[in-house]
């Protein structure tokens, strides 16, 4: 089991406790603002949640637009689009995931307006992050950001478990 609260306060975002698609949740949040992003302010929601078993693509989707909507509900501070910014980065952690799991996590991201959608599958028994590792047009300002929250996230859970084996092959980055 994850100690996914630890994690979270251990950055500083420790925000609440929830269920989202009848899994229980650990949510991050954290507010930042920075000149190098055109000056606007990125309010960035983390979800942090465990299953048994193999995730699916369906599982993945859905957990990550149900976040999303999360995200946006309980947003505070200014109104998307106005120099400002919503970021959902919706951690799944669980055994295996199937190819067409992987191959939605490493897709281009949902766009949405002011808000982005980052799913990102974590294979615990091979301690191995599953996410888009590009960067996308639409709101590439905000994507090294993201891909950093993965890297120190992914790094923690990986820290906190033994590795059982090696992982198996994903899918092809270029999905056309």
């Amino acid at each position: 089991m994850i100690d996914a609260e630890r994690i979270l306060k251990e950055e500083q975002m420790y925000f609440a406790k929830e269920i989202i698609c009848n899994i229980p949740c650990h949510i991050g949040y954290v507010k930042r603002f920075r000149w190098r992003w055109m000056a606007t302010q990125l309010n960035t929601f983390v979800f942090i949640a465990e299953v048994n078993g193999t995730m699916t693509q369906l599982m993945m989707r859905s957990f990550s637009k149900a976040c999303y909507d999360y995200a946006i509900h309980n947003n505070k501070g200014w109104p998307r689009g106005l120099q400002s910014g919503v970021g959902a980065i919706a951690i799944l952690v669980g055994d295996e995931i199937t190819q067409d799991g992987a191959a939605y996590c490493m897709a281009d991201p949902n766009a949405h307006f002011s808000a982005f959608e980052v799913p990102v599958a974590y294979l615990k028994k091979y301690k191995q992050p599953v996410h888009f590792r590009g960067t996308q047009i639409w709101g590439a300002i905000y994507y090294p950001y993201f891909s950093e929250i993965i890297r120190r996230i992914c790094g923690k859970l990986a820290a906190s478990q033994p590795q059982e084996s090696m992982p198996p092959p994903l899918p092809s980055a270029d999905l056309g």
